[in-house]
């Protein structure tokens, strides 16, 4: 959350679960300067919500996707706070109704925001760089699929996708939240265009030799995509969109249909993002 009573460079408040007050990420963030205000969302009164949003201009929502709908009681909540804008948890590709169902959930909550009349800003930033590069060793895997999904080319492998590397996305909010321009708007924050293909390539002179691969044929995908349950389908889904149909792109980002964005690498010509290259090097080094 940002707010409108302390300079611009030392405004962040965070809304943290009283049950995460002690972690060290939480004193990390105190010892930058940021405001914490401890908020249970889950189980929150209209009216605790509103006091946690007393004097905030900016509501930037990063909510766990299994929660999506507390969004709504904190978009009420900060249309009677006096928010000025609120971004909701996207973060994500761009796409267009019917193809993902998670997607399509984020554009309900986008239409709630319209009908409460609150202003927004809906934020796409493509697929993680840190995703593209296949995983060398499956024990380093830090949660389920992680390892397959990552040496897994999905139809030809040739269809190419935006990527931007995860550290990058503060330099483009940072811009985004300060630019009236973006106010009402979709901005869709991208690097460059990469294919599996590409990346798998790139790794491998990285690294200095072929790495596994497995070929998922885009038949698979397809069905997996409509018929699989759960998790499951939820990532075929996405690699349906992606590796399959090719929605993330900035070109489609910017069609109608898709949401009418802005390119931020437009509006943001002197941003220096880091290149896919030095994402998969870093990847490596890691």
């Amino acid at each position: 959350m940002r707010s409108s009573r302390v300079p611009a460079s030392s405004n962040v408040i965070a809304a943290i679960r009283p049950s995460s007050a002690s972690k060290p990420a939480v004193e990390e963030l105190k010892s930058r300067g940021v405001e914490i205000r401890l908020l249970d969302l889950e189980h929150a009164s209209p009216e605790q919500l509103v006091e946690t949003l007393k004097g905030v201009d900016t509501v930037i929502s990063t909510i766990v996707y299994t929660q999506f709908q507390l969004q709504r009681p904190l978009v009420d909540a900060s249309k009677k706070a006096g928010v000025k804008r609120f971004i909701p948890c996207d973060w994500g590709t761009a796409s267009i109704r019917g193809v993902r169902d998670m997607y399509d959930e984020k554009l309900g909550i986008h239409d709630y925001i319209k009908e409460v009349g609150l202003g927004y800003t809906f934020v796409d930033v493509g697929w993680w760089m840190q995703l593209m590069p296949p995983m060398l060793d499956p024990s380093a895997a830090q949660y389920p699929i992680q390892y397959e999904m990552s040496v897994s080319i999905y139809g030809t492998g040739d269809v190419k996708t935006a990527v931007t590397d995860r550290r990058d996305i503060g330099k483009f909010v940072a811009r985004i939240i300060a630019d009236e321009r973006t106010l009402n708007r979709y901005v869709f924050c991208w690097t460059e265009h990469v294919s599996k293909n590409e990346a798998f390539k790139l790794a491998e002179r990285v690294v200095g030799r072929i790495v596994d691969s497995v070929h998922v044929p885009a038949e698979v995908v397809v069905t997996k995509a409509r018929e699989a349950q759960g998790p499951e389908q939820t990532v075929f889904q996405y690699h349906h969109s992606l590796w399959i149909r090719g929605d993330n792109t900035v070109e489609n980002a910017k069609k109608e249909e898709y949401g009418g964005a802005l390119d931020a690498k437009e509006l943001y010509p002197d941003l220096k993002l880091i290149s896919f290259e030095q994402s998969v090097k870093d990847f490596y080094s890691s």
